[in-house]
């Protein structure tokens, strides 16, 4: 689907860059501004632990558990995790979800429950100095559109699997100091240059006649957002349906091209959604390549058995998994999350905001979600996730939960 990248292992931090203008008719003297303080991950006291009150069901809570189960016990044992100032194994996280699930089996009392993760569970928060670092939280779903096997009218919009020449590059193999770095390109020659980009593919037509086509849909921009989203279920004529999931990517940054419909005056900040972009999209068609072309990336996707997977390979499960930036979180890991979500009418439109919170699992990653302030929540299918999905983009917190 979309989780998702990797910085420095140490933590982060701006530093500022400072002029300092020297003039022979001058003594003035400049002061380098402050450094700001690096983003550090801290343990959070029992008595500020947030209000575990889980607002959503623990069956689909032990679902998505089971999944990063699943996954970590794939992962060498061994294996670190660095996580800014912090630096954990593998076995420790499986450790850590195999002991929440069994609380989560033996303890049906909800207060119970929470005393007992209290006494057997840190929790860890991102922070800024003695500041919480603020969390901005949006969500994504899975996109279902009408498609064909074969490419005729009206069905005239690929879908493509991963190309034969498209290859990564770790750099960290190169460089110790580009560890986990990791570059996508296609080999002209014997040199390594940059993939296709979205107008090269689309409009230019770089990957017609290598026989890549999955399918073909009727709708270019359901198509641009299931890229976005990283994952979509496609129903045929005959009645039958597939799910795609994440294959790979061009390696071109993604742009959001609701910045520029706002940096235009054509829509306001307070108007940026999936249903406004499309809309704009669909009310202005000669506008409409050009602006999609702006985001660069190009995802390529794979069929997959049962349902959406994220980017670890796990099933998704609806308003559970979220995708975050693995260079801060540890992917399969388990998280806490409080924000706030749409209270919808019978007819799935949207008429409050209100406050929730529940345990959530790292499972997916995203083009959009980059560094320890961006997590985004999946929904599921149908068109209330759509709706949830489209319109999400408010403050939250989250915290990481590890075993003692």
């Amino acid at each position: 689907m979309k989780m998702k990248k990797k910085p420095s292992i140490f933590a982060m931090g701006a530093l500022a860059v400072v002029a300092f203008l020297i003039s022979a008719c001058s003594s003035r003297e400049f002061k380098t501004p402050p450094i700001e303080a690096p983003v550090l991950l801290r343990l959070v006291p029992s008595e500020e632990w947030p209000n575990m009150e889980d607002d959503s069901d623990r069956e689909g809570l032990e679902a998505a558990v089971r999944y990063s189960l699943n996954y970590l016990k794939n992962r060498p044992a061994d294996e670190r995790v660095v996580l800014l100032d912090r630096e954990i194994s593998r076995r420790e996280q499986a450790e850590s979800l195999t002991l929440f699930l069994a609380l989560l089996q033996e303890q049906k009392d909800n207060q119970l429950l929470n005393r007992r993760l209290k006494e057997d569970f840190n929790l860890y928060r991102f922070v800024r100095g003695d500041e919480s670092l603020p969390l901005l939280m949006t969500g994504y779903y899975e996109p279902v559109l009408q498609g064909s096997r074969t490419g005729s009218a009206p069905f005239s919009y690929p879908v493509y699997r991963i190309p034969d020449d498209l290859v990564s590059i770790q750099a960290g193999l190169f460089s110790d100091s580009l560890k986990g770095r990791k570059w996508t390109g296609r080999l002209n020659g014997r040199q390594v240059v940059p993939y296709y980009t979205r107008k090269e593919i689309d409009q230019d037509g770089a990957l017609k006649g290598k026989n890549l086509e999955i399918l073909w849909v009727d709708d270019p921009i359901k198509l641009f957002f299931m890229h976005i989203q990283g994952s979509g279920r496609v129903a045929f004529e005959d009645g039958s349906q597939i799910h795609l999931g994440y294959a790979g990517a061009n390696g071109h940054s993604y742009f959001p091209i609701g910045r520029e419909l706002v940096q235009k005056g054509y829509l306001k900040p307070e108007e940026i959604s999936l249903q406004s972009i499309s809309a704009y999209l669909r009310d202005h068609p000669g506008e409409k390549q050009d602006l999609m072309n702006l985001n660069s990336s190009y995802v390529f996707f794979r069929e997959v058995p049962g349902g959406p997977v994220g980017s670890l390979g796990l099933p998704l499960t609806s308003e559970r998994s979220v995708a975050v930036d693995p260079k801060f979180f540890p992917s399969g890991g388990m998280g806490w999350i409080s924000g706030l979500k749409p209270v919808m009418d019978d007819r799935g439109q949207i008429q409050s905001w209100v406050s929730f919170s529940r345990w959530v699992c790292f499972q997916d990653t995203g083009g959009a979600i980059k560094g320890p302030s961006r997590l985004d929540l999946y929904w599921g299918s149908g068109g209330k996730a759509e709706m949830a999905a489209g319109h999400l983009k408010h403050p939250g917190s989250v915290f990481i939960l590890l075993k003692k």
